[in-house]
């Protein structure tokens, strides 16, 4: 299995999903585990970006705007914005607010209903800056959860071909 690297704005691992895959062939509650292990690391990182959410501007701070998701190919947290249109504001902040129903340069108000307009500055996310409430999260995290994920994965691979027969170093 080779090592990370970025692909669009994720993370991807080349050849986890074959990995899976195969671990599919052999038993199906391998890759039930490989996809649990996925879903911990996801929603680990989306309780820390829920935690970060507190007030966004004069919207609600609601916890279900911030989602996660895990297959066998991977795991992924993610914003809601079609539930929650003010999503994309509270993450990476806004330049221009409604004044009833009047597009208003926040430049202007006397107080803010978003943070300042932070976007992605780069696809490699640990030299990212952007963001208020996963990017965050996710920069300080990416390198643990790789280790971590990793570590758990190979031990599961270790493991399930040892259950098959497949001579093993050890």
């Amino acid at each position: 299995m080779a090592g990370p690297y970025q692909k669009g704005y994720g993370l991807k691992v080349d050849g986890l999903a074959e990995a899976v895959r195969g671990l599919a062939r052999l038993d199906k509650a391998y890759r039930k585990e490989a996809v649990g292990i996925f879903r911990k690391h996801a929603a680990d990182v989306q309780h820390r970006s829920q935690g970060a959410i507190g007030r966004v501007g004069r919207y609600p701070a609601n916890r279900g705007m911030i989602g996660r998701s895990a297959t066998g190919t991977g795991a992924a947290v993610k914003l809601r914005a079609s539930k929650y249109p003010w999503a994309y504001g509270a993450e990476y902040g806004e330049v221009v607010m409604d004044v009833y129903g009047m597009p208003y340069r926040q430049s202007r108000a006397k107080r803010r209903t978003m943070g300042v307009w932070r976007p992605p500055t780069s696809q490699d996310m640990s030299k990212n800056d952007g963001g208020y409430m996963i990017q965050p999260v996710l920069r300080a995290r990416i390198p643990k959860i790789s280790d971590e994920a990793g570590t758990e994965i190979l031990e599961l691979i270790d493991r399930a071909m040892r259950t098959a027969g497949v001579p093993r170093g050890r």
